[in-house]
């Protein structure tokens, strides 16, 4: 994102990628904790009727940073390719 000058687009893509990356780690945290430090994923089943809002904010983290559409993740990574099809000699 710097090297095509889009540093706005750059600086707003850090920023949503470090707010959903700790929302994950926080949610993982919150999974851990809530099941008394079991480490087995495979009894980590469930979340979505056991932890609802933490299954929604894995579900809703984890579409960001795939940059899933109408996501904050796909609209960074949409300006900074944006800027950078607008540079000279690349776009139309």
């Amino acid at each position: 994102a710097l090297g095509v000058g889009a540093w706005a687009a750059g600086i707003f893509h850090l920023v949503t990628h470090a707010f959903f990356k700790a929302l994950l780690f926080l949610a993982a945290g919150a999974v851990i904790h809530c099941l008394h430090h079991e480490h087995n994923i495979f009894k980590m089943g469930g979340l979505r009727t056991r932890l609802p809002v933490v299954f929604w904010s894995f579900l809703i983290g984890s579409a960001a940073l795939a940059a899933l559409p109408l996501t904050s993740g796909f609209f960074s990574k949409d300006m900074i390719l944006l800027q950078a099809y607008e540079l000279p000699g690349v776009g139309p």
